[in-house]
């Protein structure tokens, strides 16, 4: 048994139902349907070209026409809620059964009705009339359908009152349209129209494009002629001479572009408004653009209270972490005293301390971030911590071998040291590299790491104990006495201009090989960047001191016994400048006792 939702339809044999082509057809409208059939083709051509991607993604669904409701609810589910539609415009949507009669039932008895109403003609006036199970829908006086209470979504507050009243309006809309689109003067009016805006569409685009031209030329000039002027020469080899000017149009552009599809976009809504069948489609852009604006600004309006505390929130950090700048600076400089850090220490705990505390600031104004509870956020978050838990493992390694070098003062900007092979002055210590000036006037990078895992020697650090040390060595005979080889080589330290002579040069029998004797002759320099030169200086006067004595610098080795002993008699242990009152030479008056390296 069907519904009894309306007057006796015509038996339904299945097909799909054209309402225009069958209203056209029987009124005998010839020429109106033909021109109705033109028209509509083209709104779909229209809107396939410009809305396809804008309707199947991101637009909700406008309303379908008649064969596409029919064509659904051959293979959904026939109990399910199925959506009324005329004329390509929604009327309302059916829920309950009626009689037995399914929703999709329904509309399809509904659908052959109206062909009935429409096929009798008249003003299809649209009016509602209370009934015990609902509100009736009536064209012309007649019923054509109902609104029963179990219809009405009362999970969203729907009553059915409410239900048929939006469904007679749309009805009647509908219905309305229905009578333009067989109307040649409406018809060509709205071509009219729609040529009208399209010449304003193409004006407002080219003055867009001259704007454009002007703004962007304007801006590019200025911005190049004063970047030429603050931008260094190594910042215009990076983004070339033009780099700053075209990234100071790239806003222009970006917001020519936006109002280019603002434009397009409205035309294309005004457009599809301008023919009854395409205006449900206009009306769904109109809203949506509107919708969006309305959420745009919704959004706004909800993300200025976190704003303004994310705003307060780095405003009172900046102040702390001025102030503890401040602090550690003064403590650097020597202007501050405190006995848990020293100036050496000071620069890098101060940055520590900075480095937590904006660390801090980020994590309490996260919270109020707009869109910091999203998903996306929630990824990006997931996949910058990733990247920087994979790739930043050396990075940490050189940052901790850093605070490890400045905490436990193995290393002094300005100290002479020695790390392996690398000899020179410390010009800085960083948390991932130290950097080291050598004696050949080369810099030298070395990471932290490599650092901590190797002897570091600073011969700097006990430069108050009279200086760095050099020692130089030389290897005379036996047949040489020592109390002589002695004397002149502190002859050839005193002659050293760079030697400091507090604490006084010092001479030590270092080895005793089976064909000579080894000396060494122990220095103090007080400028270590001086090693070399000071070197220099001293083998020199070694070797002019030794030919001023007859004594030859040589390290004998015999491959059979001498003829003659090697050994210095007792009448010889004391010759020139050697002295018979010491066993060994004396240290110049007032000097320390000297110190052993």
């Amino acid at each position: 048994m069907r519904a009894n939702d309306g007057p006796a339809p015509r038996p339904y044999n299945g097909a799909k139902v054209d309402l225009n082509e069958d209203m056209n057809a029987t009124m005998g409208q010839g020429t109106m349907y033909e021109f109705g059939r033109w028209r509509v083709s083209s709104g779909r051509i229209c809107a396939l070209a410009m809305l396809a991607m804008w309707l199947a993604t991101a637009a909700p669904s406008p309303a379908r026409a008649q064969e596409a409701a029919a064509a659904s609810t051959a293979v959904a589910d026939p109990n399910e809620p199925t959506d009324l539609t005329v004329a390509n415009r929604p009327i309302t949507t059916l829920r309950a059964m009626a009689f037995g009669a399914s929703p999709s039932e329904r509309v399809e008895a509904i659908t052959d009705g109206l062909e009935v109403v429409l096929e009798r003609g008249g003003p299809l006036v649209v009016s509602t009339r209370p009934i015990p199970e609902g509100v009736a829908i009536q064209v012309d006086g007649k019923l054509l359908f109902r609104i029963l209470d179990s219809d009405a979504n009362q999970e969203a507050g729907e009553t059915t009152a409410m239900a048929a009243d939006a469904a007679a309006r749309n009805l009647q809309q509908a219905l309305d349209e229905l009578r333009e689109s067989r109307n040649s003067d409406a018809m060509l009016k709205a071509i009219g129209y729609t040529l009208l805006a399209t010449t304003v569409l193409f004006g407002l685009l080219w003055a867009i494009v001259r704007c454009y031209g002007f703004v962007a030329r304007r801006i590019h000039a200025v911005v190049q002629l004063r970047s030429e002027k603050l931008v260094p020469n190594w910042g215009q080899q990076v983004v070339g001479r033009s780099g700053i000017a075209d990234l100071a149009v790239v806003p222009v552009k970006l917001a020519a572009w936006v109002a280019t599809l603002l434009l397009v976009y409205q035309w294309a809504a005004l457009v599809l408004e301008f023919f009854p069948y395409t205006r449900p489609w206009g009306e769904g852009l109109f809203d949506n653009l509107l919708g969006a604006l309305g959420r745009f600004g919704r959004n706004v309006l909800d993300a200025v209270p976190g704003l303004l505390f994310v705003a307060l929130i780095f405003f009172v950090t900046r102040f702390v972490v001025r102030a503890v700048r401040a602090f550690f600076e003064g403590v650097q400089a020597g202007r501050i005293q405190v006995a848990w850090i020293d100036d050496t220490t000071a620069r890098p705990t101060g940055r520590l301390l900075i480095a937590i505390i904006w660390l801090f600031s980020l994590v309490a104004a996260y919270p109020y971030i707009p869109g910091s509870d999203s998903e996306a956020f929630k990824g990006i978050g997931v996949f910058v911590g990733l990247m920087l838990s994979i790739g930043a493992s050396g990075v940490v390694n050189q940052a901790v071998s850093g605070l490890m070098l400045m905490y436990t003062k193995a290393l002094r900007p300005g100290e002479f040291v020695q790390v392996g092979e690398t000899e020179g002055t410390v010009t800085s210590v960083g948390f991932l590299t130290t950097r080291i000036e050598t004696l050949r006037n080369v810099e030298v990078t070395l990471p932290n790491a490599y650092l901590v895992g190797n002897v570091t020697r600073n011969f700097s650090r006990l430069m108050a104990n009279g200086g760095m040390r050099l020692t130089t060595a030389v290897t005379i005979g036996y047949n040489t006495p020592w109390r002589q080889v002695q004397a002149m080589l502190q002859i050839a330290a005193e002659r050293t201009a760079r030697i400091a002579q507090d604490p006084p040069p010092r001479v030590l029998q270092t080895a005793l090989q089976d064909f000579y004797v080894e000396y060494t002759l122990i220095v103090c320099v007080a400028e270590p960047k001086l090693k070399f030169v000071v070197l220099n200086e001293l083998h020199s006067h070694i070797q002019d001191v030794f030919n001023e004595y007859g004594v030859q610098i040589m390290s004998p080795n015999y491959e059979a016994d001498p003829a003659d002993k090697k050994f210095v008699p007792k009448e010889q242990w004391y010759p020139t400048p050697a002295r018979a009152d010491s066993t060994a030479v004396e240290a110049p008056a007032g000097a320390s006792a000297p110190v052993a390296e």
